[in-house]
């Protein structure tokens, strides 16, 4: 499901870009496309340098570095508590 969501940013940002080039730059069909076509990829890997994905830092984090980072828990006092459960006579 991430990859559809992914790949559906993705052509959201060419088509943005073909907006972009075609009504501020003023520039022809043809030029408008290669430009969104050029600049897709180029805004994808910059904003994947600036921003990083949270998949890879948590890859990072392994379990067993969590358990090496944890405080002991503490012994709870041992206390005994008994539930009784009587009927509506009163009794057990």
């Amino acid at each position: 499901m991430e990859r559809v969501k992914n790949a559906a940013l993705v052509f959201c940002l060419f088509i943005v870009l073909l907006v972009i080039f075609s009504s501020y730059f003023r520039a022809n069909e043809v030029g408008a496309f290669f430009g969104a076509l050029a600049g897709t990829p180029l805004l994808v890997h910059v904003f994947n340098r600036v921003a990083p994905s949270r998949r890879g830092r948590e890859s990072e984090r392994s379990t067993t570095a969590l358990i090496t980072q944890a405080e002991p828990m503490p012994r709870p006092t041992e206390q005994v508590v008994v539930l009784r459960m009587e009927g509506p006579n009163g009794r057990a």
